[in-house]
Order: structure tokens, then C-alpha cells, then sequence
């Protein structure tokens, strides 16, 4: 079923509802982290309507059914929009259980509909991404041998912990691996790992953190990718990257309306702290950095394989880098009740932090940009 732009409003309101009267009731207490009971009760009444499909023949609405069309990319990041608005550790576990399920449809894998929590995916390696090599392979340049031996130490398994965050509840992650000169991948049972529970993250309170390494004698296939194994690797990469920046704006414009709100009803020194020159000046960095983000967003706001993936890379160096910069002004307006766990702003500044972590964090993305912008020259 073709989603048309028309009937877009309709649908985000049904998820704003949602998003508003399940999650954000259940998360109304940010000290106290969503248990694993309640985020599966959530991730299953998200699959009953459909917002998170884990069917083999992917027709409805659902986060990351239809990204090949301009309208199903610009929904899916609308919606995440709209839960990391509510609440980020959700909206990031909702991103990755959705990608692992478009993986799995392209590798033709059978999908668990009744386990919403079962499977997850991480897209990366154990650091960065893996400089300049990943990029040139990308764009199609046959790898050298250096490239292959430095893309195969970052897809090692055996030899580098893979770290994961995702519902307690997790049964299996999908994730790439290099073999025979591409990128292949794997579905590997929790039961083949060997799994280290960590301390709690700094953010995603809602979500575990896990170190998995493979042993030596693992038993999972190596799954060959049907067509062209660059493009999907290119597609996994652009929806996830997108998918971050999109749950980080949604944080961010939580933040902004509460700082806004709060300046306007907090008093000091006779008047209004939104009177005051230093308040204005944390509120309009928290505004500049939305508009950053919203005007990204829309640039690409495209068919998937419509969007560049260098750009959307270098976007997400410099938006992530000023979402974490406004989400720490708006703890700031907030004074020292902005650290308080209870009033969840402290919370959206952490989760922020996660967020510029993933997909191979912003710090080493930009030797792969220079990679990507070399090669495509």
C-alpha cells in the first residue's frame, strides 16, 4: 500500500496521540527508568497499529516499511520525530528493531510478529567507520588489500567486543560482516554470543547495555545479500544515520519547550529569567540548533536511494554536535534544578550523548566524508 503525502497529517497525529497518551504516560517519571514489562507492552500495542511492523510483506505505515519512497522516508522520520520527542531510549530501540527488520526483508529472513523485542541490529564495527576504506568500497572501487584487512578487522567479531543497547529482552542482533571481499551478514542467536551485562549507560535509562564477542567455533551463517550488497549497506547506513538526527531533534524540541516554559514563569532578581540577556542567549542557541536540524531533515526528505550518503554523514557531524550543545543550554536555563532527575532535562542532555555515539559516533565520520567526497570526485 503506497503511502501518499496527503494523508501524512492524518497519520502523525494518530502517532503523536500515541505518543503522547502511552509512552509519554509511562515515562511521565523520569527517575525511574521504564521497566522491561511496560516497553514491551508499548512495542506490541506500536505493532498493532501497525507503527511497528514486523511483517515479511511490508504494505502499511510502519518505521522504515517504505523508505524507497519519499513519502514512507518522510513519515518514518516524522514519527521518530515524534517518540524521541517523548522519549528517546524508546524512539532509538523502536529505529533499530525497525532496520533490522528492512534488513531482514532484503535478506529474505523469516520476521518474529509476535516477539516485537527479539531482534536488533547494530550497523557498524567496533570503531568509527572504518576511516577512508569503508567509503571507497561504497563507491564502488574494487578494495586493496589494505582496505580489506582494515574492513575485516572492523567487522571482527571474534577478536572486538560489539557493544549493543536494546531491551533487555533481546533474542538475537543482525549484523554485517566482511567476507569474500563484501560486506555479508549475520543473525546471531543471544545463546552464540558470549554476552557481559554492563553498568547502566549514560542515557537510554529505558534500554541495557551489552558487550557481545563471538566465539571462536560460532555456529551462525554468513548470509549473502540477494543484488547488490553495497547498496543495501549504503541504504542501512543512510536510515540510520537520518534516524538518529530525526530522535535527537525530536529530544530537542521536548527541551526547547521546556526551557521555554519554564523561563517564563521562573523570576529572579525581580523579573522574569526570560527578561534576562544570558537566558536569551541559552534560548536562541537551543532555537538555532532546531532550525539546524529541521532544515536537515528536510533536505532529505527523498526517496532513499535518492539521498546522498556523504551528506548525510557530514550532516550529522554538525547537527548532533549542536544538538548535544542545545540540549546542555537548555539544562542550563533550567539553573541547578536542571540537574535533577526528576524534571528529565538532565535526561535529554544524556540521551543526546548516546545518540552522537551511534552509527560510528560523529568524531571518526569525518575521515570517512573525506573518503566518500574523494572517491565520488
Amino acid at each position: 500500500m503506497a503511502i501518499d503525502l496527503e494523508d501524512l497529517p492524518v497519520l502523525l497525529g494518530e502517532v503523536e496521540r500515541f505518543a503522547l497518551a502511552r509512552i509519554g504516560a509511562a515515562v511521565a517519571h523520569p527517575e525511574n527508568p521504564l521497566d522491561g514489562v511496560t516497553l514491551a507492552q508499548l512495542s506490541a500495542e506500536a505493532g498493532d497499529m501497525g507503527l511497528l511492523s514486523l511483517s515479511a510483506d511490508p504494505e502499511g505505515y510502519g518505521l522504515w516499511e517504505q523508505p524507497a519512497e519519499k513519502a514512507g522516508m518522510l513519515l518514518s522520520l516524522r514519527m521518530l520525530g515524534q517518540f524521541g520527542a517523548v522519549n528517546a531510549g524508546v524512539a532509538f530501540a523502536w529505529h533499530r528493531i525497525a532496520l533490522a527488520a528492512y534488513v531482514a526483508r532484503q535478506l529474505r529472513l523469516p520476521l518474529n510478529a509476535d516477539a516485537p523485542l527479539a531482534a536488533t541490529l547494530v550497523p557498524t564495527g567496533h570503531l568509527g567507520l572504518a576511516r577512508t576504506s569503508l567509503a571507497r568500497w561504497l563507491t564502488g572501487q574494487p578494495p586493496s588489500d589494505e582496505d580489506s584487512a582494515l574492513l575485516a578487522d572492523w567487522l571482527n567479531r571474534r577478536e572486538h567486543d560489539t557493544v549493543l543497547y536494546a531491551p533487555a529482552a533481546w533474542e538475537s542482533v543482525l549484523l554485517p560482516v566482511w567476507d569474500q571481499h563484501t560486506i555479508a551478514w549475520r543473525r546471531v542467536n543471544r545463546s552464540d554470543w558470549q554476552v557481559t551485562n554492563c553498568a547502566r549507560a549514560h542515557g537510554f535509562d529505558e534500554l541495557a547495555a551489552f558487550r557481545l564477542r563471538e566465539p571462536p567455533a560460532s555456529a551462525a551463517p554468513i548470509v549473502s545479500v540477494p543484488g547488490d550488497p553495497r547498496a543495501l549497506f549504503t541504504r542501512v547506513l543512510k536510515m540510520d544515520m537520518l534516524g538518529l538526527m530525526a530522535i535527537g531533534g525530536g529530544a530537542l524540541a521536548r527541551a526547547q519547550t521546556m526551557a521555554t516554559d519554564y523561563a517564563a514563569v521562573r523570576r529572579q532578581g525581580g523579573k522574569l529569567i526570560a527578561a534576562h540577556a544570558a537566558v536569551q542567549q541559552l534560548l536562541t542557541d537551543i532555537e538555532s540548533a532546531r532550525l539546524r536540524v529541521d532544515q536537515a531533515l528536510g533536505s532529505f526528505g527523498l526517496a532513499l536511494d535518492e539521498v546522498d550518503l556523504g551528506a548525510v554523514a557530514a550532516s550529522r557531524i554538525d547537527v548532533h554536535k549542536h544538538l548535544c550543545h542545545a540540549a546542555n543550554q537548555a539544562v542550563q536555563v533550567h539553573g541547578g534544578i536542571g540537574y535533577m532527575r526528576d524534571l528529565g532535562v538532565e535526561k535529554i542532555l544524556r540521551d543526546q550523548n548516546m545518540l552522537r555515539l551511534q552509527a560510528g559516533g560523529i568524531h571518526d565520520a569525518r575521515q570517512f566524508v573525506a573518503g566518500w567526497k574523494g572517491a565520488s570526485a
